[in-house]
């Protein structure tokens, strides 16, 4: 472990316990400081966030170590063939598995919570941003036809796109609480805005979530 050696530090130090072949007092120790430090818990303050994640990983790096370097031990009841299962993608260990794909994840996947592999978590919020997108403007074009199919005039026509504005607007500031103290201060128009905000937003999401050329990634 060479990020390890090279600034002096020990891996048994790091995880917080004495020298030991036991598997499952080793995955306590690493769980509980996945606990503390992790960067999840600090997403609202970069500079700790940054810290966490380099202390991340040195944590992870100590708890593989520690699996792959028990002490010498005559009586040691680890297999000493038994290798660790690392997460492809982030070479950490494994601490679960993808329930679509089998993949091992460990806890610097996205989509650890969901038991998903980042590839399948992409996959899901494709899905999700689509249904949201094709959900919300489906009915606004049917809405928009239908009125003028039954000749309705065009001020009754904004009426109607309003009225449907308006209750995509409560679903917006429903979703994003924070932003519902607005509804008090300009109804109805805060309503209508937000559904206008909501459409943009849902086109934004599927764009995010569409899968990228690989090519076009790749440098020249």
């Amino acid at each position: 472990m060479p990020a390890l050696e090279n600034q002096g530090l020990n891996a048994w130090k790091i995880l917080g316990i004495e020298p030991t072949d036991d598997v499952e007092r080793i995955r306590r120790a690493y769980m509980a400081l996945v606990r503390q430090h992790h960067p999840d818990r600090f997403r609202l303050d970069p500079v700790r966030y940054r810290q966490q994640e380099e202390r991340m990983k040195l944590i992870n790096q100590a708890y593989e170590w520690a699996l792959n370097h028990p002490p010498p031990k005559a009586n040691s009841t680890q297999n000493p063939g038994a290798a660790t299962v690392l997460c492809r993608e982030h070479r950490y260990p494994a601490m679960g598995k993808c329930k679509r794909c089998g993949a091992p994840i460990c806890l610097n996947c996205l989509g650890m919570r969901q038991s998903l592999c980042n590839r399948d978590l992409e996959r899901l919020k494709q899905r999700r941003a689509r249904g949201r997108a094709l959900r919300e403007w489906l009915p606004l074009v049917l809405l928009i036809a239908l009125s003028r199919m039954m000749g309705l005039t065009a001020g009754w026509v904004i009426l109607v796109v309003a009225g449907y504005l308006a209750v995509l607007g409560v679903e917006e500031l429903f979703r994003h609480r924070w932003f519902g103290c607005l509804a008090f201060l300009l109804l109805p128009y805060s309503l209508v805005l937000a559904g206008i905000w909501s459409l943009i937003e849902s086109l934004q999401a599927w764009g995010q979530a569409s899968p990228r050329d690989p090519k076009a990634r790749s440098p020249g």
